[in-house]
């Protein structure tokens, strides 16, 4: 199935985000108008690069993270050191066998920082990686998505003009499809009245666990069918029942082509 939520991740429950967006012929199906900029963590917890072994370690446990940008003093980003690098840090400078033999937990973050400040005097700017991929606030969520699975990373560092802006995750992306009805009733009625100019009053709009009911009358079924295209559009519907969405006439065999495969 391919790149998978938990894969390589501190946490989250291992879910296909491409699968979640995408159709089994690759068509982005879902959260389509989704960016970077609504679903980033900011400000984001960076450390300096001349942070020391110690400082890396008790910022990730008191800040719950994974992986810490590297930024200078106006905030540009130079790299990103992870959970990962600072346990192949640790293990590559004093192999030692784990406390209980057989116990992964033995050798998570805090126990290396109390074994007599392992480490050494190794920096952030030595541990880090400096090629970091990253994304712009406009970013696509399908796009992060495709992104963290080329590269087989497990967050994006969101940069503007070269400094850091913000950050997502797997989980962020996950977190992103948790849209409430009332949220996506709101997005479809504003969508009609804008865009279609279809009056409110003549479409009665239902949603639950995102499936959205339609039932009404427009006058065009060139109109209706384009009025069910975009309400299948909204970020967050998982599907639409449009059976009791009528028209008074069918303007397509006069020539008209707006029938959006519907």
């Amino acid at each position: 199935m391919g790149f998978r939520l938990g894969d390589g991740c501190d946490d989250g429950p291992a879910i296909a985000i491409l699968d979640l967006i995408t159709d089994p012929h690759g068509r982005v199906t879902a959260m389509r108008n989704v960016v970077a900029r609504e679903i980033m963590t900011t400000p984001v917890i960076t450390i300096a690069p001349d942070a020391p072994f110690q400082e890396i370690v008790s910022v990730m446990l008191e800040h719950a993270v994974g992986g810490l940008p590297i930024v200078d003093d106006k905030r540009r980003l130079l790299g990103i050191v992870t959970k990962a690098d600072v346990l192949l840090s640790a293990d590559r400078r004093q192999p030692e066998p784990d406390l209980i033999p057989g116990h992964e937990t033995s050798r998570r973050p805090e126990r290396i920082a109390d074994r007599n400040g392992r480490g050494g005097e190794t920096t952030a700017g030595e541990l880090m990686t400096k090629n970091v991929v990253t994304a712009g606030e406009d970013t696509a969520i399908y796009q992060l998505g495709q992104l963290m699975l080329s590269h087989h990373i497990n967050r994006l560092p969101i940069v503007k003009d070269g400094v850091l802006v913000g950050i997502v995750t797997r989980t962020d992306i996950l977190k992103s499809f948790k849209r409430s009805d009332n949220a996506i009733l709101a997005a479809i009625r504003e969508m009609v009245e804008r865009d279609l100019w279809i009056e409110p009053q003549k479409l009665m709009i239902a949603c639950l666990n995102g499936i959205v009911t339609v039932s009404g009358e427009v006058e065009r079924r060139s109109e209706r069918n384009l009025a069910v295209r975009l309400i299948d559009a909204t970020d967050g519907v998982v599907a639409v029942n449009a059976d009791r969405f009528g028209f008074l006439y069918d303007d397509l065999p006069l020539g008209r082509t707006l029938e959006m495969g519907i």
